[in-house]
């Protein structure tokens, strides 16, 4: 009966549903037996609405509450603060409220004090289940309606087989997301599968890089930004590419450290209404939170397996697909292992090791040969973790993460043209939380919390040449003659490009009760430097010449054969090393004000305010937050915020003044005799444009939210609803100058805007036992969204001069841009359902998105001249409406005591839906469902 012991836990069953003997409490239950003493419970809750704060208990403890009828639970409790059992916090809470509770059978059972004491604490009134800690998705309410809550059960069940945290969110109605080849625009490719990095996410409208991404409450956000390349391939080169500009930087992601699910306890977004202890975002809010050491030792180790033999894909090109286009060819494997416990009194420790690794094949075309091209990739993620937890409240932590990535990307149609694409990331904390005996000035309940942390991490593009050669082949006796089957082709790449950055931080939070309110003061300080460079110069040999009469006047000249060919023209790429640093210092504060005596409920007012300044622009930007909510009698609140958001400082700009411009250079033969002589001396022919990011008495984007938001239980189905809407406006943004025609520099202003407006609805539910014993929670949400943007990019693009021709008219590429919009995605429903069936033997996570159609410009496909200039045309396109389903399953196979060995399977696309997108030749494949199947032990 332990598993049923858990089952209650874990869905809050009510006592009257059990079948069967009372289950025995086992040592980890907040309910201890007669000889054992109480476990004990780090609590920091302050003074909230009862349904709150028991959720809090709930959730800390893993004790499951319900109530008799017609109880209030809207009413606040008292703060809880320190270390205590769950008696004596229980005890607290209800302190001087008209409500009182019983343990009943492993549950928190809320009475009304009347009838606690004419039953003598006994419960004969009928339970109703109010809520419990589960695998449920908690919808925040009141100064937390733009927060949602997944717990540890919940992220298991929903990252799918490539254990990404990332994807957790893609259920939220405020989130908008891609998956490369699957729902975007791109065919499949093998690029794409071999690319092990987080899904991207774009929260309320902000850009992927846009959000604040936290572990354990420290940022793991790159500012060294996402989109540094002139030509807009900010990401990675597609399959067919076989060349690249030296000065990109490929693979640059939003976030500094890659975060695996199978180390987290819990992760939480907000999307709205955000806290003033949060800044350097103007998209959304996302905590990560990792697991604690064990109270007795753990031990799991996991390995998982997918391929392209196990995944099906479809055809979606009109035309007839390129000679190099296969559906993609890839293995991917996962493994890992992880162990936690006590390693001394008051002691604990976790530690974790896993590796990804993906290998992908492609294909070049008959102009060389058809060869096959193999690439691999590794993502690892490292985590140790110390932690210390004292009886009087004092919780002592460090904390390293380390996750090294490397893609290896080649060129099918270019010789030795590998290269590495590296984003190593580290995260370390030392932590302190403590609680502060002082009771004046109407002060108590003191915390504080503080962190000492340093991330460190690199972007790279590494490849062991920096020497690119246009050879000439198919010319009888020459050394090239059959090299390829095209009359010039390449060998050799573009050197190493690396960004670094490292982040020292400090912050310190002050938590506690003032009056009849809860306060939060904090100060985040940070130092931050990047740089960027290229160790060697790197060199583009072109303009060939073959004649058996060369001579090479230097034996090392990389571009010249004696008797056979020279390479006359190079463009040269100079060493550089660019390095870029600035402070940030921010104050905030928040204060609860609750009132009681107000008409069929009460009043919370949180006022917040958050004081920014950095070194970077030199400014100093105030950020007011505002909330306030009505909690009613009947379980309802209305919520209505006003806040402002400014952006974290993107060190791209610096960074990108240090690469110097190119330079092309000429050289000529010498004749001598029937010889003709060449010399490695260059000289001068022209420069290539500097692109130059300048600006002055730039002022910092912000972006301004008002929302409203409305939570109730659903009349008749139970369970908690949130209605919201959100209504943003970004100004100040940066864009490039309106007045600026400069082709090499590049003037920055403060003349961007955006628009963000989105109503959705949400429903979330826990249901007890189905006719076939499983217990399940669901989500159900819609959302319909508008978003407006001035520029979806701070850079200009190397073709901006070129354009493309969209509706009788030639615009800016940017321009397209705009008009195409990024993410957009109107009108779409998500569901969700998490299910545990025969004693939680077998568990189930389903995620479905339905997305209807909606219009948008793509490429034609075809060309129009225009005085001598050639452009893409671009056409209005309708995307039709999708339905796309993800699922897992997790089957223990064999129980024995503490020993589980269970079976993991994933499904992605269980529908096997196509999409409505017409690819390209060049990509034509779309993928369709894929299988993800391994094995889990545990002890």
């Amino acid at each position: 009966m332990a598993y049923a012991t858990l089952l209650v836990s874990c869905f809050g069953i009510p006592a009257h549903a059990q079948t069967g003997p009372t289950p025995q409490t086992d040592q980890a239950s907040p309910v201890a037996r007669q000889d054992q003493p109480a476990p004990t419970f780090q609590f920091d809750i302050p003074s909230l609405p009862l349904m709150q704060a028991l959720e809090r208990v709930s959730e800390l403890t893993g004790t499951a509450y319900s109530a008799v009828a017609d109880v209030n639970l809207a009413q606040d409790g008292n703060a809880i603060s320190g270390r205590f059992d769950l008696q004596s916090a229980l005890q607290t809470l209800f302190d001087g409220t008209d409500l009182t509770f019983s343990l009943t059978d492993g549950q928190i059972v809320i009475l009304k004090r009347v009838d606690a004491q004419s039953t003598g604490g006994t419960t004969t009134a009928p339970i109703v289940v109010q809520g419990s800690q589960s695998p449920g998705i908690a919808l925040g309410s009141g100064a937390d309606s733009g927060s949602t809550v997944y717990g540890e059960q919940l992220i298991k069940g929903f990252v799918q087989g490539n254990n990404d945290p990332n994807m957790v969110f893609r259920a939220n109605p405020n989130v908008q997301y891609v998956v490369q080849g699957q729902r975007d625009e791109d065919g499949a490719s093998a690029t794409a599968e071999q690319d092990l990095r987080p899904q991207t996410l774009s929260i309320s409208g902000g850009a992927i890089d846009q959000n604040n991404i936290r572990l354990d409450g420290v940022g793991i956000n790159s500012l060294g930004g996402t989109d540094t390349s002139y030509n807009g391939e900010s990401n990675l080169p597609d399959d067919d590419k076989n060349s690249i500009n030296a000065d990109d930087l490929y693979g640059l992601h939003p976030q500094s450290v890659y975060v695996d699910a199978s180390i987290l306890k819990q992760a939480e977004i907000i999307d709205s209404n955000v806290s003033a202890k949060y800044g350097g975002f103007q998209g959304g809010v996302i905590n990560y939170e990792v697991m604690d050491p064990s109270d007795r030792p753990t031990f799991s180790a996991n390995i998982s397996r997918t391929g392209s033999n196990w995944t099906e894909y479809h055809l979606k090109s009109d035309e007839t697909p390129d000679a190099t286009a296969r559906e993609p060819r890839f293995t991917k494997l996962m493994y890992g292992t992880s162990a936690s416990g006590p390693v001394a009194d008051q002691w604990g420790v976790v530690v974790s090791a896993g590796r990804k690794t993906a290998e992908a094949t492609k294909y070049a075309g008959d102009d060389y040969y058809g060869r096959e091209v193999s690439t691999e990739s590794t993502a690892d993620n490292v985590l140790g973790k110390l932690q210390f937890k004292g009886n009087d409240g004092i919780k002592l932590t460090t904390q390293l993460v380390y996750a090294p990535y490397s893609q290896e990307w080649e060129a099918a149609e270019n010789y030795n043209s590998k290269m590495d694409i590296t984003g190593d990331g580290l995260s370390t904390y030392v932590g302190l939380e403590m609680p502060i005996e002082y009771d004046g000035y109407g002060l108590s309940n003191l915390k504080l919390d503080t962190r000492l942390s340093f991330n460190t991490s690199e972007n790279a593009r590494e490849s062991e040449s920096n020497v690119r050669r246009q050879i000439r082949s198919g010319v009888a006796g020459s050394a090239y003659e059959n090299l390829c089957d095209a009359t010039n082709c390449y060998d050799g790449w573009y050197g190493d490009l690396t960004q670094t950055e490292q982040d020292l931080g400090y912050t310190a939070d002050l938590t506690g009760n003032l009056g009849n309110g809860d306060i939060l003061v904090g100060a985040d300080l940070h130092s931050i430097r990047a740089n960027r460079r290229r160790p060697e110069d790197v060199y583009y040999y072109y303009s060939t010449s073959v004649n058996s009469a060369i001579v090479c006047a230097d034996a090392d000249d990389p571009a010249c054969d004696d008797g056979d060919q020279v390479s006359r023209r190079r463009v040269h790429y100079d060493a550089f090393s660019g390095t870029a640093s600035f402070s940030t210092a921010a104050l905030y504060a928040e204060y609860g004000m609750n009132f009681d005596n107000v008409p069929f409920g009460e009043v919370e007012v949180r006022p917040g305010l958050r004081l920014e300044r950095e070194t970077f622009l030199g400014n100093t930007n105030l950020a007011p937050r505002f909330n306030a909510t009505y909690y009613t009698d009947w379980d309802v609140s209305f919520t209505a915020g006003w806040n402002r958001y400014y952006a974290a400082n993107m060190l791209s700009y610096a960074l990108r003044d240090a690469t110097p411009s190119t330079t092309v250079e000429n050289r000529t033969g010498t004749t001598s005799g029937a010889d003709i002589i060449y010399s490695d001396d260059w000289s001068y022919l022209s420069s290539g444009n500097k692109y130059n990011f300048k600006g002055s008495d730039l002022k910092t984007p912000f972006t301004d939210e008002r929302m409203a938001a409305v939570t109730f239980p659903l009349p008749f189905l139970g369970g908690n609803t949130r209605l919201k809407w959100v209504e943003r406006k970004g100004r100040e943004q940066f864009s490039r100058d309106s007045t600026d025609s400069s082709l090499s520099t590049y003037t920055l202003s403060n003349e961007g805007s955006s628009s963000y407006s989105s109503y959705s609805v949400e429903w979330s539910k826990k249901i007890g036992t189905d006719p076939w014993g499983g217990q399940h929670a669901f989500s159900i949400n819609g959302q319909y969204s508008e978003r407006q943007t001035s520029n979806n990019t701070y850079y200009a693009t190397s073709d901006e001069t070129e354009g493309a021709y969209y509706n009788g008219n030639v615009i800016p590429t940017m321009d397209l841009g705009v008009l195409t919009g990024n993410l957009d995605e109107p009108i779409f429903v998500n569901v969700s359902l998490y299910s545990s069936y025969l004693d939680d033997t077998l568990r189930t996570g389903l995620v479905g998105r339905y997305t209807t159609g909606y219009d948008t410009i793509t490429d034609s496909g075809s060309d129009i001249t225009i005085n001598g200039e050639t452009y893409d045309i671009y056409e209005d396109g309708y995307n039709k409406a999708r339905f796309d389903l993800d699922m897992s399953l997790d089957y223990d196979v064999i129980r024995e005591d503490n020993r589980v060995l269970t079976l993991n399977a994933s499904i992605d696309n269980v529908l096997n839906r196509g999409g409505g997108h017409t690819l390209s030749a060049s990509t034509p494949y779309r993928k369709g469902r894929a299988f993800w199947l391994g094995l889990t032990y545990t002890y």
